[in-house]
């Protein structure tokens, strides 16, 4: 598994293009746009229900808005992406994840991006249901596995969920971003040619900081350091 000093902007760049994709988690609709534009799918599904969430879990999560809020956030990517829901190339899912998953075959997505509720039950969830919808060889890719002062005060659990997953199923740590919220890219054939296809151009495209064995039952911990100047600088940690 690779640490790059990358972005999750950057790190797609060297993900399947042309490919059929999924984001789940879709808010406002900044990242899919981003997707559209650098992997260029055949076809990109969005999945968010755009609704409120009153559990105390999901409480303090930034994303969780008012449901005027969330409302408008829905009418805003239908109109953000009209045009290519129109040519049939983006599909828009009002609806959780969970129910969602069933309109989906077996092997359909060459990669997805989980990016929906952050706590450790939801995003166990998504990865259980969502895997077998990838093709052999495919991705799962996801957002937000830190630990960090302001992921604990929005109740994440994104770590603890991605770590099972992995040592539960085939998937293997692929890749992650080093930044305030990682992205991490899990395979179950990370020997197939099109695994080592991403990792031959990420690594060369991207600045390496380490290569590790193992990361999933490794401890992965991030803190915010703040200077008397008031420079702040994330520091990374891996015990």
């Amino acid at each position: 598994m690779y640490l790059f000093h990358s972005t999750r902007e950057m790190l797609i760049e060297f993900l399947p293009k042309n490919g059929h994709l999924a984001e789940i988690g879709t808010a406002e609709g900044d990242f899919a746009d981003h997707i559209l534009k650098t992997a260029q799918p055949s076809h990109l599904h969005l999945i968010d229900p755009w609704e409120h969430q009153a559990v105390d879990q999901y409480k303090t999560d930034s994303n969780n808005v008012t449901q005027e809020e969330a409302n408008r956030r829905y009418e805003s990517v239908c109109n953000r992406f009209k045009d290519e829901t129109d040519k049939g190339v983006v599909t828009i899912h009002r609806n959780y994840s969970t129910e969602a998953v069933k309109y989906f075959g077996d092997q359909q997505f060459d990669w997805i991006y989980v990016d929906g509720m952050h706590t450790e039950q939801a995003v166990a969830e998504d990865l259980r249901c969502f895997a077998p919808k990838v093709k052999p060889g495919g991705f799962i890719c996801g957002h937000d596995y830190t630990n960090h002062a302001a992921a604990q005060r929005m109740k994440f659990g994104v770590i603890e969920a991605v770590n099972t997953f992995v040592r539960e199923t085939s998937f293997e740590f692929i890749a992650l971003t080093l930044e305030p919220f990682p992205t991490y890219v899990l395979s179950a054939e990370p020997n197939s040619a099109l695994c080592q296809e991403f990792l031959t151009y990420a690594t060369h495209g991207l600045d390496i900081a380490l290569a590790i064995d193992g990361f999933e039952d490794k401890n992965f911990s991030q803190t915010m350091a703040e200077f008397s100047d008031g420079k702040r600088k994330l520091i990374s940690k891996l015990s």
